[in-house]
């Protein structure tokens, strides 16, 4: 790739959000880049085997899917592949990317305007005995049973909230693991009561009842946590509980499966490292936008998961709409932004329903590691006396580690009992000290 690219559009993420907002922009005329730190567009939900890699459209995809990696083909866009976005530069008329290559050469892209499509990742859950080998997220072991037809176990069980379980659980059976449990945080009833507003989406209850039929033989328990996972240097066995409507466990209520691979999925968290380094304000855990995707930074777009979880078909309109107003608002817009109020009614609906709550904050005891990267742990949160996640950052070193605090920001948060975050800023993806050397350099002689 060329070190310097001068584009109408940059898009930072290849998923559903970001092929659709380039296949959007490059419609409407502009010139377009897409940045994706994957081998091959299509993000975490569409992510396709190693083999597949230089297929356009690999069969393995969904039919959506594969006609969205065929128009992005044709499209004209220039697409990055394996190449990663590690800082985002705000300017006036241009705002910059600093990238670097699969082979960590380091680049910048310029552009009129840029679309965030970066995507999210699973929302980790502490408890007595989670970073035991075996243990980890259901996104984690669907990314590695998708790309490398690897399982994360033979005895699997599985453990949260919401659809995301069940075709997770049909993947893992698929290439032979025995789920020997599906363990549902939410109650049947609590379902039922969602009913009359989820008759609006016939097709979404069509996609869970499909994936339902294909699990009726494994064992569902509803109305459950995951409390712990124990072993000898691995997961041996797995802990759950009745949960109380708030998903703080029941004591009394206990009962142990033997497994070696235990898989949690209790919602997902918005990646928003890359807008909070644009200045991007947030609304929750989401990028804040209006209605046609524009974040609080002239000339910034978010769409996707990003702008908060809804799955691949908002994403997909989310990108268009975004990819759209971008490149200079050509286009339907008004159909565009009804099918995105259609998508965000259901996405609202499973927010009510599966949304994170505070009992699953309590698993977590004082000997429990909530910043694995550098060994932190809750009682050490709770004894360093701050309720500043950017002090307490200082005095125990929490989120200082490799994964920059995506993985115990939010926890961290939770235990202090404040809605603030750590401080954001380049590089948001590790990256190599040469690389970063580059770039000072080069900035340095302009």
């Amino acid at each position: 790739m060329s070190t310097e690219a001068h584009v109408d559009v940059a898009v930072a993420g290849g998923g559903p959000a970001g092929m659709a907002a380039a296949v959007a922009a490059r419609r409407a005329g502009a010139t377009v880049v897409l940045v994706d730190e994957y081998a091959a567009p299509g993000g975490q939900i569409w992510r396709r085997s190693f083999t597949e890699i230089g297929d356009v459209a690999p069969a393995s995809l969904p039919r959506d899917g594969r006609a969205l990696c065929r128009a992005l083909a044709s499209s004209g866009a220039t697409v990055l592949a394996g190449t990663t976005v590690w800082a985002g530069e705000p300017g006036g008329a241009r705002h910059t990317l600093r990238v670097h290559g699969p082979g960590g050469e380091p680049g910048r892209i310029h552009a009129r305007a840029v679309v965030l499509a970066t995507g999210a990742y699973d929302r980790p859950v502490a408890f007595p005995g989670w970073t035991l080998p075996g243990v980890l997220t259901a996104g984690g072991a669907q990314a590695l049973a998708k790309g490398q037809g690897v399982l994360p176990g033979r005895r699997v069980l599985l453990a949260g909230a919401g659809p995301f379980l069940l075709p997770v659980a049909t993947q893992l059976r698929k290439q032979g693991a025995i789920v020997v449990a599906v363990v549902e945080a939410t109650r049947r009833r609590e379902w039922l009561a969602a009913a009359p507003r989820m008759a609006r989406h016939s097709g979404r209850l069509a996609d869970y009842v499909a994936y339902r039929a294909r699990t009726l033989d494994t064992t569902y328990v509803w109305g459950h946590v995951l409390t712990r996972a124990d072993g000898e240097g691995a997961v041996e066995s797995a802990t759950i509980a009745a949960a109380a409507p708030d998903w703080s466990p029941i004591a009394g209520s206990e009962r142990s499966y033997a497994v070696d691979a235990v898989c949690t999925a209790y919602g997902f968290l918005p990646s928003t490292e890359l807008a909070r380094a644009f200045g991007c304000a947030l609304d929750g855990d989401a990028v804040a936008h209006d209605g046609d995707m524009r974040t609080t930074v002239a000339g910034v777009f978010v769409a996707g998961e990003a702008a908060g979880v809804g799955g691949a078909g908002m994403a997909q309109v989310e990108g268009e709409l975004a990819g759209a107003c971008a490149a200079g608002g050509a286009g339907d817009l008004g159909q565009l932004r009804s099918r995105r109020a259609t998508a965000a009614g259901f996405a609202a609906i499973l927010e009510d329903l599966f949304g994170r709550r505070p009992g699953l904050a309590r698993l977590a005891d004082a000997e429990t590691i909530l910043c694995r990267c550098e060994d932190v742990t809750a009682g050490m949160v709770d004894a360093a006396g701050t309720a500043s996640p950017s002090a307490l950052k200082i005095m125990t070193r929490c989120g200082q580690g490799p994964c920059q605090g995506r993985v115990c920001e939010r926890m961290i948060a939770e235990r202090l009992g404040t809605p603030a975050r750590f401080s954001t800023r380049a590089p948001v993806k590790p990256i190599a000290l040469g690389v970063l050397m580059d770039a000072t350099d080069s900035s340095s002689t302009e």
